[in-house]
């Protein structure tokens, strides 16, 4: 049976759960991100921190040989508020996100590609970060719709790859605020109350009083 998340809203408060509301009204998955084969936490980490912080909420992640460990130090809990999606081979991801309907670009570090500050968006995009030091993957290149450069001023070669994810989360929300119109950004709102759900049931207290409720044999929230 499938649990209700509105019977558990008296355990937070007003506040938090206007917090919750707020956040939704604001959210979007116009445009999403994958990282393909991290294996730093701190990059990891960073990312998703960024990410959440600018209010995007799908992140894929191609865990390739690296296990997938974000740092909840560095994360300061925005890995809970996102929904991640992982895979074991880029092209699986990359399909998905094909069959979804976006449009996917890599990151990479060279002035001949198209500038991400000069492109326009007109449809839903994913945009892909490699995996540090080696970058993009040859697969990664042979299914994706396109590439994109983060433009450098100075003589380092390339950002970091969070650095690389930051900035280009910071443009696109920019992007979006200032170019789109809301209605074909913003969640809908079916998406805004199955993630309010989402959110909700994994409350760490809330979880606590379900795993209670059912060891008890009994659950408020079920329908």
């Amino acid at each position: 049976m499938r649990v209700k998340a509105d019977n558990y809203l008296k355990y937070i408060t007003d506040e938090r759960y206007n917090k919750l509301k707020d956040v939704l009204s604001r959210r979007t998955r116009f445009f999403t991100f994958v990282f393909e084969n991290f294996y730093d936490p701190h990059n990891i980490s960073a990312g998703l921190r960024s990410i959440e912080g600018f209010g995007f909420q799908d992140v894929y992640i191609v865990k390739g040989q690296n296990p997938f460990k974000p740092n909840k130090a560095i994360t300061r809990g925005s890995h809970k508020w996102l929904t991640l999606k992982k895979f074991d081979k880029t092209v699986d991801a990359i399909g998905e996100l094909h069959k979804n309907g976006y449009k996917v670009l890599v990151a990479e570090p060279d002035e001949k590609y198209p500038s991400l500050e000069e492109m326009e968006f007109n449809e839903k995009t994913a945009f892909l970060f490699g995996q540090e030091g080696y970058g993009v993957s040859e697969e990664a290149h042979k299914y994706v719709d396109g590439v994109f450069y983060i433009p450098i001023r100075g003589f380092i070669e390339s950002f970091n790859v969070s650095v690389s994810v930051s900035l280009t989360v910071y443009f696109l929300r920019l992007y979006l605020e200032k170019t789109l119109p809301e209605d074909i950004w913003l969640l809908s709102d079916k998406e805004r109350e199955e993630l309010l759900d989402f959110w909700l049931l994994n409350n760490t207290y809330i979880k606590k009083v379900i795993e209670k409720e059912t060891k008890d044999g009994k659950s408020l929230g079920n329908l």
